[in-house]
């Protein structure tokens, strides 16, 4: 039987972030039974797990906000520093192909409570980020929520739960100029 080895909803999540917030691909091993179904406790337990998902992704209190940054390509609008926090998937913020660091910050308007972080690099151009650090502005004060060495395709981090009206994402050091595809700020009010 095994109705008693379904993985909980909180391994799952934890799974997600350490593969799919890592770069990587998430392999579920759910096999379907003798008559080609899945189980229905699978069933059910991935379904608790996509509306977890639906529940965290769904809201992202930097889309749309305005940012700037200490460099901007050529002051190109292509390469603007609000592409990181449109809906575009192929737009980013790119600097200068000289400025290997950088940083960009968005400005959220008011406080906003999260404590999962989404990067993405403008993956076709190369996985170029090879140090970062993710700041917030708490109450008038800069300080530092996480940190990480490479971004690609995805990277999801997750800190403390902060209250900030603003953050920075402060490229360290980067193998060509940064290529931002985006950056997200979301709430998981379920971290397990």
């Amino acid at each position: 039987d095994q109705d008693d080895k379904v993985k909980s909803l909180g391994t799952l999540m934890d799974v997600y972030y350490k593969s799919v917030g890592r770069n990587s691909l998430l392999l579920l091993n759910v096999p379907p039974n003798n008559e080609g179904l899945l189980p229905a406790p699978d069933v059910a337990r991935l379904r608790e797990f996509r509306a977890a998902l639906e529940a965290i992704f769904s809201l992202d209190f930097a889309l749309g906000k305005p940012c700037t940054a200490s460099n901007s390509r050529g002051g190109d609008r292509a390469y603007h520093p609000g592409n990181a926090t449109d809906t575009s998937a192929g737009s980013y913020w790119a600097t200068d192909d000289s400025v290997t660091e950088a940083s960009l910050e968005v400005d959220l308007g008011s406080p906003k409570t999260f404590n999962v972080a989404r990067l993405e690099e403008m993956i076709s151009l190369g996985q170029r980020v090879e140090k970062y650090r993710l700041e917030a502005r708490v109450d008038g004060e800069w300080k530092k929520i996480t940190e990480g060495t490479t971004i690609g395709r995805k990277k999801l981090d997750r800190f403390e739960t902060v209250a900030a009206d603003k953050v920075r994402l402060v490229i360290e050091k980067s193998l060509a100029c940064p290529t931002i595809r985006s950056l997200g700020l979301h709430l998981d009010s379920g971290r397990r």
